[in-house]
């Protein structure tokens, strides 16, 4: 008997950004105490020159910086605290030019307030010059879930705020005043303009009158400087997940509205998103480099394109499970079950390699999907590539970002039965999996995964594809691939 070979018609996906280095995130700190930031005045601007400018009291002093020339009406001067000036600054008193715009009456400064340092929305995330927007809520377009749709790279909450090899920057020509009341390890501090890498010197800094004055540490905070490079082959954990409810009470009701069924929620996340998340299980020979690797070089293209766009990130977690989280951009109540379709592929691939001797590395796997949401909701698709992007941590914060256009290609092989008038008319047909149901008998298990089984052989009338519900012999995105010889 002959065989027939079915080709899935999956994500046509392309390499568009080159994987990065294995040594840490840049996270930058937002939040900061200058005098021309907007946000620091009750008024919702800097003072101009016909105002009465107060500064709001606080038990413990804050400095303030003073980057331009400014004009005042009146300055109060704080009883505690410090403002610096920015050289050769002039400060103007009275109204010496006209400026119908500028309202009499007081504004008092109230960015006296400490940021916490778990908070996502006071960091961006930087990787080699591949930005994440800061997650403000006064920001539309800035992400709030890793299911959000932007430029930069979603990443999970957990992961905004510094990672143990990430290095944390406080950008110059700024004052700033941090909350910690936590011990945490960074790679390296970049405090404007001044990098350092070593623990001693950097506990120097905090002890002295200016740490002292922007840092605002608890009986347990601690920022130690490790300087040292993520050297696990498996990566390393981030170390904030154990901070999680900390960090989402500080992250807030955030949180997009969702069009699926049964959402899941990342390790990491703050919120539920329509996607896929696999958790893996490994040996000693995983590398999640190489396992990034092999995800490019596997899933050869050479298939036609279906739209929308699938988003991936790989991370490590704290009970040493390889996280990989899909999501996409396809809109109404099918949104999320693209990343589905890719995730199932992936762990049927993946499942094929486990054995005695798996190439990958991975000994058993779980995976988690969302649901279609009400058919009402679903959107006419328009034509496009279906994109990849994965973002692998292969050391908490030290981020690979991959925006790959690569095809996912399904073969499936079953013998035709004989049929009465000696015609091979039996294809494979895929039972439906449960909305966000596992994968039954995945984890741990060694070997590739299980085919059909049971039922009538001769009943099967073709591949039911669980995204468009629509039998393969029916799908003009499958085609039939000529018998074996």
């Amino acid at each position: 008997m002959g065989t027939v070979k079915l080709r899935a018609k999956l994500p046509l996906l392309l390499l568009l950004l080159a994987v990065l280095s294995a040594d840490g995130a840049k996270k930058i700190w937002l939040k900061n105490t200058n005098w021309m930031n907007s946000a620091n005045w009750d008024r919702g601007s800097p003072p101009c020159s016909k105002q009465v400018v107060s500064f709001q009291e606080k038990p413990n002093p804050y400095a303030v910086f003073v980057q331009n020339d400014v004009s005042v009406g009146e300055l109060v001067l704080p009883l505690n605290g410090e403002i610096v000036f920015a050289d050769d600054l002039k400060v103007n008193f009275g109204s010496f030019t006209d400026d119908p715009a500028c309202m009499a009456g007081d504004n008092r400064f109230v960015g006296g307030e400490p940021g916490d340092w778990f908070n996502p929305h006071n960091w961006r995330v930087e990787d080699d010059g591949n930005l994440v927007e800061p997650m403000s809520p006064e920001d539309d377009s800035s992400p709030t879930s890793p299911g959000d749709d932007t430029d930069g790279f979603p990443v999970l909450h957990a992961e905004v705020v510094p990672c143990t090899h990430d290095t944390v920057v406080f950008p110059e020509n700024a004052t700033y005043l941090v909350r910690l009341d936590h011990s945490k390890q960074v790679k390296h501090v970049d405090f404007t303009g001044k990098v350092y890498k070593r623990k001693p010197e950097f506990h120097q800094f905090l002890r002295s009158e200016n740490g002292e004055m922007q840092f605002k540490l608890g009986p347990s905070g601690d920022i130690a400087v490790m300087g040292q490079d993520c050297k696990e082959l498996s990566g390393c954990y981030c170390g904030n997940e154990e901070h999680m409810d900390l960090i989402c009470d500080l992250y807030g009701d955030n949180c997009p509205p969702l069009t699926c069924s049964s959402p899941i929620t990342p390790r990491g996340s703050c919120c539920p998103m329509c996607g896929s998340v696999l958790l893996l299980n490994y040996d000693d020979t995983f590398d999640i480099m190489a396992f990034q690797d092999r995800l490019v070089v596997d899933f050869v293209p050479k298939v036609r394109e279906y739209t929308g766009r699938v988003k991936g990130r790989v991370s490590k977690l704290a009970d040493g499970h390889v996280q990989l989280v899909l999501v996409d951009d396809v809109s109404g109540a099918r949104n999320g079950m693209a990343a589905v379709e890719v995730g199932e592929h992936v762990a049927s691939v993946i499942e094929r390699d486990m054995g005695p001797y798996p190439t990958y590395g991975v000994k058993g796997l779980t995976i988690k999907n969302s649901g279609i949401g009400n058919v009402a909701q679903v959107a006419r698709g328009s034509g496009g590539n279906t994109v990849l992007y994965i973002a692998a941590g292969a050391g908490g914060g030290a981020v690979f970002f991959i925006a790959i256009l690569v095809s996912l290609v399904i073969i499936m092989k079953k013998r035709r039965a004989d049929s009465e008038g000696g015609q091979n008319g039996a294809s494979v047909r895929k039972p439906p999996m449960p909305a966000g149901a596992g994968r039954p008998g995945a984890a741990g298990q060694a070997g590739g995964g299980a085919g059909p089984s049971g039922g009538d052989k001769g009943a099967d009338k073709g591949f039911e594809n669980p995204v468009y519900d629509n039998p393969i012999k029916d799908n003009p995105l499958y085609a039939d691939i000529p018998d074996d010889p």
